[in-house]
């Protein structure tokens, strides 16, 4: 059976650029000696306690903890994730 793969690889002409991924953790510091130490990730900006940006070539994440923006309340219909995990918003 051969396999479909036009729709997987085509280009995307409405993605542009992905600016970086929120990822909510407990202790940005922490969370920022993680990614640089273990992962090699780079240390971009750094707001502690509440904010770092780290990232891998062009791979960025944001790493959010409790006093950030970005962990702010949820609409009432919807619930946020514990630290590591999915943003609701």
């Amino acid at each position: 059976m051969e396999q479909d793969v036009t729709r997987e690889t085509a280009p995307h002409a409405f993605v542009k650029a992905v600016h970086g991924v929120r990822y909510q953790v407990t202790d940005v510091d922490r969370a920022t000696r993680f990614y640089t130490r273990f992962l090699g990730f780079t240390l971009k900006q750094q707001h502690l306690p509440a904010f770092a940006s780290v990232a891998l070539g062009d791979a960025q994440i944001l790493l959010s903890g409790p006093g950030a923006s970005g962990s702010g309340q949820c609409p009432a219909d919807r619930r946020r994730s514990r630290a590591g995990g999915i943003a609701c918003c």
